[in-house]
């Protein structure tokens, strides 16, 4: 045949291909040392595994119950063992490497929120890592990153510890009124003015050399000083030889003029700032003409700017509100045996604290106008722990200008009081806008009409504050600012004690040449006169004929 025969089955049965079975035969053949080297390799990694593990074991102590975890996973950077980060086998997700732990809760104290640039579209916040609630055990973790943090879902453009970036801030106002004279207790020989001062120079000692920090010194009696006795700046030195000779004068307080003042001291340092008051609390014999105690509170949290309070004798719950309510804290100090202790406390609690914090830059996408709050919930996730505020509310940091005019107005209301009480328009002639009618007017108020009531045994005498707030502020077309503000003060009527209640708005407006801002015009809108909190008030036409009533409620924290 001239085509190849294909056999074909026979009876039924297929006939074998005896080629391809033994082309099978061959196949199989090949195929055993392949075998062969899969099973030793199988044996030589069965035997490293064990070999690893058993090392592992030989110089572990031999169980899993004591794993120390280092805070960080970053290989740049330095890691430090936690001691108090230990944790159980319960706790241990699995055990390769420091991602193979639970991630721990931790717990964020936010310190201080900077919204200078918000309208550039940057918030610097400040705060503290801390391993429990009460933020006693902080975590100093430097290998934490920008993509382990969100504010409000939102990613955060930076993240660093302060102390690699930033110069800490820190405005001492210290108290020398009449009171710091007296002991803070019957069992204490040393006066609260000895204590103030030491306390004051201990914790300039304490802090390192190496510490990145700028120092200012305030101190106050009877007024706010127009200046400061020393302006910000790192020489510690410089102030402990002052706060050495430092005396009371045995005047008066004025606490919270003091404290404004420093605030707005403090408001043009850059990076993060606070304010300590040393002072012992005693209002009895206040002399705020320009500010209360609501107001430093608003002012504080307009400037984004914590306030901590060191009371010298019994505790003050003034200066507790003041600090728990501005983001500090309030520490009270009543016997001498515990006095160095307080004083490391209050270290360790505030300076330290702020050196070894963090700050986070992040880009809000609300549109908030100067002045109204925005919200804030920060959230951390890292290999090694997670941690979340709640909603947090922050004011919008208004512009530079307005906060300079809002100085300037408290500097006319401290030094008009002044002036009228002394007789003298001197004192306050530099905070009034010489081309304008008002600087006239009040130059013949004081000198003339206030000298004649003086001298018929009637004189004009402004009294300390009860209450002080400013209501709104709005920049004119020729650049001066139309400041609202009310005021809640006492005087007395027909012989009697009662309080007015002022709204009133001022023009104030920077002088060209001074670059001082100064008031040019005046005018009260709304006014009513209280017997006490429980009166409804009264109106004030025969008082300075203004005829309608305060509108809203005058008394402090109501």
């Amino acid at each position: 045949m001239d085509k190849e025969q294909v056999p074909q089955p026979q009876n039924g049965i297929e006939i074998p291909d005896t080629q391809s079975e033994s082309n099978q035969t061959a196949d199989k053949k090949t195929l055993r040392p392949n075998v062969s080297i899969r099973l030793l390799l199988s044996i030589a990694t069965v035997l490293l595994i064990v070999g690893v593990i058993g090392l592992w074991y030989w110089n572990s102590d031999k169980t899993p119950f004591n794993i120390q975890v280092t805070i960080g996973s970053n290989e740049a950077s330095t890691t430090e063992t936690n001691k108090n980060t230990m944790v159980t086998a319960e706790e241990v997700h699995t055990v390769v490497g420091s991602s193979n732990v639970e991630s721990k809760p931790a717990f964020i104290q936010v310190n201080q929120v900077d919204s200078s640039n918000y309208e550039k579209g940057e918030v610097d916040i400040y705060f503290s890592l801390f391993a429990d609630a009460e933020f006693t055990n902080p975590i100093d973790s430097p290998s934490l990153i920008q993509d382990m943090f969100k504010v409000n879902g939102l990613p955060v453009s930076y993240v660093s510890q302060v102390n690699n970036i930033d110069t800490v801030s820190v405005d001492l106002v210290m108290d020398k009124s009449g009171s710091m004279m007296d002991p803070p207790n019957g069992s204490m020989n040393r006066s609260k003015m000895e204590l103030v001062r030491n306390a004051a120079i201990e914790f300039l000692e304490n802090v390192p050399d190496q510490a990145k920090g700028t120092f200012g010194l305030l101190t106050f009696s009877s007024f706010a000083p127009e200046i400061a006795d020393i302006a910000f700046n790192s020489n510690r030195k410089q102030i402990v030889s002052y706060l050495s000779t430092l005396e009371s004068d045995n005047g008066r307080t004025a606490l919270y003029d003091s404290l404004t003042k420093a605030l707005y001291d403090t408001n043009v340092q850059v990076g993060p700032k606070y304010i300590i008051a040393f002072t012992d609390g005693i209002d009895s014999q206040d002399s705020d003409y320009g500010s209360s105690s609501q107001s430093v509170i608003e002012l504080s949290k307009q400037l984004g700017i914590p306030i901590y309070t060191i009371g010298f004798g019994d505790t003050s719950t003034e200066l507790q509100w003041i600090a728990e309510e501005t983001g500090g804290s309030y520490f009270s100090i009543h016997e001498e045996e515990n006095l160095q202790l307080e004083l490391q406390n209050i270290y360790e609690n505030v300076f330290q604290k702020y050196v070894k914090q963090y700050k986070l830059t992040y880009r809000p996408d609300q549109n908030v106008s100067p002045g109204e709050e925005f919200p804030i919930a920060l959230q951390m996730e890292s290999p090694d722990y997670t941690a979340q505020t709640s909603t947090l509310e922050f004011i919008r940091k208004i512009e530079t200008t307005a906060i300079q005019a809002m100085n300037g107005l408290f500097e006319y209301q401290v030094n008009y009081a002044n002036a009228v009480n002394n007789l003298d328009f001197s004192l306050v002639s530099n905070n009034v806008n010489r081309d304008s009618d008002f600087y006239n007017n009040l130059k013949i108020r004081i000198e003339k009409d206030y000298v004649s009531s003086y001298n018929q045994g009637s004189p004009k005498i402004i009294d300390p504050l009860e209450n002080y707030r400013t209501e709104s502020i709005e920049q004119q077309a020729d650049g001066s600012y139309k400041i609202e503000f009310f005021k809640l003060f006492p005087l007395e009527l027909n012989q009697e004690k009662v309080f007015e209640a002022d709204l009133n708005t001022y023009t104030v407006k920077e002088d060209p040449y001074s670059g001082k801002w100064q008031v040019s015009a005046f005018g009260r809108s709304e006014c009513s006169i209280y017997k006490n909190e429980s009166d409804p008030g009264s109106s004030c036409k025969n008082v300075n004929g203004t005829t309608k009533l305060y509108s809203q409620n005058p008394w402090t924290r109501n």
